[in-house]
């Protein structure tokens, strides 16, 4: 997965022409280390589909305010640099899959 900033969020987000998954996470949030490694395991599987990145809210707080990120883990699905929907909470494998398969099918 991808570590995402305030110096690349433009250029690796918002300008990608293939939608991109941010998860907000914080190294000290108990939920977000349970699905960075979910995520880090289906991301192989969503190569063409879906990039994976993560963004720490703690070091880029302006851009987790941007996008009202509130609570985390919250990932947040961009397309054609606009957000296309969001995931809150930590969830298994499994639905955490049909979420993404429900919003890319959408977007």
């Amino acid at each position: 997965m991808k570590e995402i900033s305030k110096d690349n969020f433009e250029s690796e987000v918002l300008q990608s022409k293939t939608p991109v998954l941010v998860d907000f996470w914080a190294p000290w949030c108990g939920p977000c280390r349970i699905v960075g490694p979910v995520l880090e395991k289906i991301s192989s599987e969503y190569a063409h589909k879906l990039v994976f990145s993560k963004l720490n809210v703690d070091d880029s707080q302006e851009i987790a305010a941007r996008y009202d990120v509130r609570g985390i883990p919250c990932m947040i699905i961009f397309k054609n640099g606009n957000e296309a929907d969001r995931i809150i909470g930590a969830y298994p494998e499994a639905q955490l899959r049909s979420k993404i398969d429900l919003i890319l099918a959408k977007a």
